[in-house]
């Protein structure tokens, strides 16, 4: 417990002698970002979305189908009793087989899909990027956890050092009230309140440094900075001027989303585009192709080309199409919605910021006059015209107001973040 006090009362001496490493808050943010498992993502993206477009691409090349069938018919065409009028022998007739079999090379080309596999990967593209978009929002709410861990362990670290300060100062005060015990001219039970108080203030550093530790272990699992035990967290220099636009990682979402929608739009109207395409089969069977009459098998082949296109679908595309047009009404209406919230946001922290500013001006000064008031009662003290516990109330005075304005001075620099992260803006 005395070391752990001692750590407590020399921790600005210590300061100046270590070399201490310093870490800001936007060290912690980028260290974050890059350890957080949500940095893996964006990898995982590119590569999904290369595959689907070297699929969507594939759709231009020939497709190639090897394919082979057997059948035996039971009935076919007689040819002798079709000719049985000419003056041909019967036997010189030739005769379909009963059985057909073939094995084919089939080969087919879209020559044009009327716009469909462009469009199509277009989406894809648009879908990559609100991936990503996405995975820079999720990354960005880390900056949230860090602030929850990185402004308490400077009004923890705050508290350490003022109650410390208290301790050393109650010491002193039990040394001189132990002496005037034993001469006689101090009560017992001045002496009995200065080491209440010590006690009080001792378990208040053992919650602090306990809450200090657990914070400390937090914002190393966030952001992967190893000893910051040892290092010395840097309060944030003021950086807003009330003028930032917003431009919020949630907000760019709602853009990408609807330039998604509007190539959706255009795949749709590439569907009910004609379709050209041509093909050609290569085979061997019996018969050979379309020759039925021929009793050997043979290899053969064919070419075309053909048109496709669905003229009338029963207004399913113009109706899809309608309901793209109708979710992208719906997304602004949101995106504005979002707007006007993070606006109300700013404002209500601007004028948090504005009254902690002004709250702060004359925190030096109140200070100043606590330490004067402090320092007569404890000559007060020492002379036996006040009680322990009336200079204990005027020293705990001091060291409050002192806190205040150490918690004050964090509580700006949080608002100030805090309206950062609303604003979207990346240092």
């Amino acid at each position: 417990m005395k070391r752990i006090i001692a750590t407590a009362v020399l921790f600005s001496a210590m300061t100046a002698s270590w070399s201490q490493q310093a870490v800001t808050l936007w060290q912690c943010y980028d260290s974050a970002s890059a350890v957080t498992p949500l940095s893996g993502e964006r990898e995982l993206y590119r590569q999904m979305t290369m595959l689907r477009d070297q699929n969507l691409a594939s759709t231009r090349m020939p497709s190639l189908d090897l394919g082979g069938t057997f059948a035996w018919q039971s009935d076919v065409v007689d040819m002798s009793d079709l000719l049985s009028s000419l003056p041909v022998p019967p036997a010189s007739l030739p005769s379909i087989p009963h059985e057909q079999y073939r094995v084919t090379l089939d080969v087919s080309q879209i020559i044009w899909d009327g716009g469909v596999t462009r469009s199509a990967r277009a989406v894809e593209q648009v879908v990559n990027e609100l991936n990503m978009q996405q995975n820079e929002a999720d990354i960005y709410r880390l900056r949230e956890q860090v602030n929850n861990y990185f402004f308490p362990l400077l009004l923890a670290e705050s508290q350490l050092e003022v109650t410390g300060l208290l301790v050393a100062d109650l010491d002193a005060r039990i040394r001189e009230a132990s002496s005037g015990v034993e001469n006689g001219v101090v009560p017992p039970v001045t002496l009995d309140v200065l080491k209440a108080e010590k006690i009080r203030a001792e378990q208040l550093v053992s919650e602090l440094n306990l809450r200090h530790e657990a914070l400390i272990s937090a914002l190393q699992q966030v952001t992967g900075i190893e000893d910051l035990e040892d290092a010395e967290l840097l309060l944030p220099e003021p950086m807003i001027t009330g003028d930032e636009a917003i431009d919020n990682p949630e907000l760019r979402l709602f853009d990408v989303r609807q330039r998604q929608l509007e190539v959706s739009k255009d795949l749709l109207k590439s569907q009910r585009m004609p379709k050209a395409f041509g093909f050609a089969q290569a085979g061997y069977g019996s018969p050979p192709g379309n020759n039925f009459l021929s009793e050997n098998p043979d290899f053969y082949y064919s070419l075309g080309a053909g048109i496709k296109w669905n003229i009338f679908d029963w207004n399913k595309n113009s109706n899809e199409r309608k309901s793209i047009a109708l979710q992208q009404q719906l997304l602004g209406l949101k995106k504005s919605a979002t707007e006007e919230s993070l606006q109300r946001m700013l404002t209500v922290r601007l004028a948090e910021i504005s009254a902690l500013r002004e709250a702060a001006r004359r925190d030096d000064e109140l200070i100043e006059l606590r330490q004067k008031i402090s320092g007569v009662a404890a000559s007060q003290l020492n002379n036996g015209t006040i009680t322990a516990s009336q200079y204990l109330a005027e020293l705990n005075s001091e060291k409050q107001a002192v806190i205040s304005a150490a918690a004050r001075r964090i509580s700006i620099a949080r608002a100030e973040v805090d309206y950062i992260y609303i604003t979207g803006y990346k240092k």
